[in-house]
């Protein structure tokens, strides 16, 4: 049995009329012209999508073009498949040939000149898996669709659980011995690295004082006689009773050091590893590829083309990066940055040194309340352009890109901030 019959197996049959409609129209379009042109939104979500969907029409041997636009065309002359955009851009197309829409939020009432697959609690990524494993073979690739529901904080159930598409796609990698998975401590690289490394190795969450501090991590474990137990022992070797002390420690520093509340699942949750992955780490790994995004976003997708190049690289940027963003993010504990009204947008405006990663800085900030919670961080004045769809909407979005306030950079996944024309 392959992959993709043991997902056929386990997902919904609502999940599989969600997939079908855009399955039937990308499958036509690929058997009549070959060819398949991808027009995806510039957010590290719909990039880690469409390297599913190239990985799987090379697969079928179909020719296929890719195109980052942060506002989508309205008119389609290629057969078409948009990944990222909210379902409600599908009223507004006009499509010669067939096409199709993987994106989120409700699917509009009618008819629809594209098939239309969006959901509200899912990744975009997963959401590509489920298409076109109604299609094709997309096998264990579709474990980098875990790293995109990571990357979007879509492990909202009471005990840190995937709960959309993800946890479908978690099941069938975990039955065919694909995916481990654990319920634990999030501690990063974990499964091979001895708990003071996996420490200073995580960034999500950052842990303030520990987080790069290979030095501070191992004296606290043996500063507790109740984790002395720790040193040296990786996830598999950990005892329980320790694991919960860990916990607590961690959970409160993170309570002490941020100004927002948290929640008990950042610290102690599910966590997915592949050893079959280049990036086996599935937390880690949506790190690491929102950092090569910021600095490369088209070594995402090329993760269809060449996985093994794509992920050693992006390991070797993130790594590079690692001591700045900790510096960066060591910043923001005391931080006070200015925030700005920008139309309907407020922007927090960071201007570290040496960001290293601005989307996880971004991110960091939001956590630790550096930036508020309805704010967009602006790092050295650009903005993830996928931040500003989130936080104020597509519609916010396009309008401020209209009207000069935000200058997106081509390909990219980052817009300018001009303050000047708003």
């Amino acid at each position: 049995m392959s992959l993709d019959e043991a997902f056929a197996r386990v997902v919904s049959e609502k999940e599989a009329r969600l997939f079908r409609p855009s399955a039937g129209q990308i499958a036509s379009a690929t058997r009549e012209y070959g060819y398949l042109e991808i027009i995806a939104f510039p957010s590290i979500d719909a990039l880690i999508a469409s390297a599913v969907a190239i990985r799987a029409l090379r697969g079928s041997r179909v020719e296929f073009s890719l195109r980052l636009e942060p506002v989508a065309p309205r008119e389609l002359a290629e057969p078409s498949l948009l990944i990222g955009y909210p379902a409600a851009v599908a009223q507004e197309l006009s499509a010669r040939k067939p096409s199709a829409l993987i994106g989120y939020g409700d699917v509009p009432q009618g008819i629809l000149p594209v098939a239309v697959t969006a959901a509200r609690d899912s990744s975009v990524a997963a959401l590509t898996v489920g298409v076109f494993s109604e299609i094709t073979i997309v096998g264990g690739f579709s474990a980098y669709a875990l790293a995109a529901g990571y990357w979007r904080g879509l492990d909202r159930g009471k005990r840190g659980e995937f709960t959309g598409v993800e946890a479908s796609i978690a099941e069938m990698l975990k039955l065919e011995n694909k995916v481990e998975e654990y319920f634990t401590i999030r501690l990063m690289r974990w499964l091979t690295e001895p708990t003071e490394k996996a420490i200073a190795l995580t960034v999500v969450p950052f842990l303030p004082g520990l987080t790069g501090r290979s030095e501070e991590a191992e004296k606290l474990l043996a500063g507790d006689p109740r984790l002395t137990g720790l040193r040296g022992k990786t996830l598999e070797e950990a005892e329980e009773q320790a694991l919960a002390v860990l916990g607590e420690k961690l959970y409160e520093l993170l309570k002490q050091k941020s100004r927002v509340p948290r929640r008990p699942t950042e610290v102690i949750g599910f966590t997915h590893y592949s050893r079959s992955l280049p990036l086996p780490d599935l937390r880690e790994a949506a790190a690491i590829l929102a950092c090569t995004a910021a600095e490369r976003p088209e070594a995402l997708p090329a993760l269809g083309v060449s996985e093994k190049g794509a992920a050693a690289a992006a390991h070797y940027r993130y790594r590079r990066a690692f001591p700045d963003l900790v510096a960066a993010a060591e910043e923001l504990v005391e931080a006070r940055p200015r925030h700005t009204p920008l139309g309907k947008l407020l922007v927090a405006e960071l201007e570290p040194g040496k960001p290293g990663c601005p989307p996880l800085l971004e991110k960091t900030a939001r956590q630790l309340g550096a930036a508020k919670p309805e704010a967009v961080a602006a790092v050295n004045n650009r903005v993830l352009l996928e931040s500003v769809a989130e936080a104020a909407g597509y519609e916010a979005l396009k309008a401020l890109i209209e009207k000069g306030c935000l200058v997106p950079e081509e390909g990219g996944i980052y817009a300018a901030v001009e303050k000047t024309r708003c």
